[in-house]
């Protein structure tokens, strides 16, 4: 009488092999997760000695990405206000252009001031829409408080309570008060009452003071941050013939030719005032061609801060690819190695189904 294998040896050995089928088909599904994914393992475990490095590489590279984000919106916000400074600049400087016309004798006509007025009047205009501009995020211009546009109604800084009472001050101009005039302006432009100041209330400030507000973003580690752009109403100390601020002298000369619609060379104070004017029109194009440097400056600066960081990035990546990706070659030969396994594995097991004690033997 012969005995069937399976009932004692062979079991044992089915076993065995049962157990190596199902590691067979483990390490093939892990690679089936590797073609597919490109990565050694769905989870931080399956890393093996590797996990330590993959677990203190990620956030390194989570940081780099955000510090490099907060780059781009910085560099982003910065085009944009130097785009901004340009337009300023060049308003400022077409207006000295006719103001320098005003002070000669065909300039310095009625017809040809009220030109010019009107000019200064589209200018105003102009000049609160640009500080108004926004990169989609928040006004470019506005310091820290990015939600509240700087410029509280731009199509109306020509009516303005401001604008009216620089009217009423030049409607008094005569031979001998223009620099009193002129001082008035200043001081009327300075002043940050909710009534006369045509900025919002947290630019309402002075000048040394607004440059405070300033915002900022983190742009490396130990919290190293950088200005994200300018505020409109900043500057320095305030005098008699400035406000500190460039762009609020700019605004307050302006409003002055403005209300010099109609006067003529032949109206008392009028060649004073376009002198004050012209003047004060030329220092205020250079203080905006520094703070549009300055801006370039900094642009320069994240520039060379982004490629350091780009560098970065490439080396963790890199060393993040040597631990988490697959040699996808090596990966595929492993899997035609398993298959040849599994397939011998079942053979051997269906060879020792039929198997007696003597085979066994």
């Amino acid at each position: 009488m012969s005995m069937n294998v399976s009932q004692y040896g062979a079991a044992g050995a089915n076993l065995i092999l049962n157990a190596g089928i199902r590691q067979i088909e483990s390490e093939q599904t892990d690679i089936a997760w590797q073609t597919s994914q490109g990565t050694t393992s769905s989870s931080i475990s399956g890393l093996g000695s590797d996990q330590q490095t993959i677990l203190s590489l990620s956030p390194k590279l989570a940081e780099l990405n955000g510090y490099q984000d907060n780059l781009s919106s910085v560099q982003s916000r910065l085009s944009l206000s130097s785009t901004a400074f340009k337009q300023v600049t060049d308003l400022a400087q077409s207006l000295n252009t006719q103001l320098l016309g005003m002070l000669s004798s065909e300039g310095s006509t009625s017809t040809a001031t009220s030109t010019a007025a009107d000019s200064a009047r589209m200018g105003l205009s102009s000049l609160g829409t640009i500080l108004n501009t926004s990169d989609g995020n928040g006004f470019i211009f506005a310091g820290q408080n990015t939600s509240t546009a700087p410029v509280t109604s731009p199509s109306t800084l020509s009516n303005s309570s401001l604008a009216q009472t620089i009217s009423h001050l030049v409607s008094g101009l005569n031979e001998s008060n223009s620099n009193e005039v002129f001082s008035q302006a200043t001081t009327a432009s300075a002043d940050n009452s909710t009534g006369m100041s045509v900025f919002s209330q947290a630019l309402s400030q002075p000048a040394d003071q607004a440059s405070r507000l300033q915002s900022s973003a983190i742009i490396g580690p130990d919290g190293s941050s950088v200005q994200t752009g300018p505020v409109a109403t900043e500057g320095g100390q305030a005098s008699s013939t400035s406000t500190g601020s460039p762009i609020r002298d700019l605004m307050r000369d302006m409003m002055i030719m403005t209300s010099m619609k109609g006067m003529a060379s032949t109206t008392p104070g009028f060649t004073s005032l376009v002198r004050q004017l012209h003047d004060s029109l030329g220092k205020t194009t250079n203080q905006l061609i520094d703070m549009n440097t300055s801006v370039g400056v900094t642009q320069n600066t994240l520039t060379k801060q982004q490629g350091i960081y780009s560098s970065l990035q490439l080396m963790v990546k890199e060393q993040l690819s040597n631990g988490l990706n697959v040699n996808l070659a090596e990966v595929a030969s492993r899997s035609s190695d398993l298959s040849l396994q599994l397939k011998a594995s079942f053979s051997l097991i269906a060879d020792t189904k039929n198997m007696s004690l003597a085979d066994y033997l």
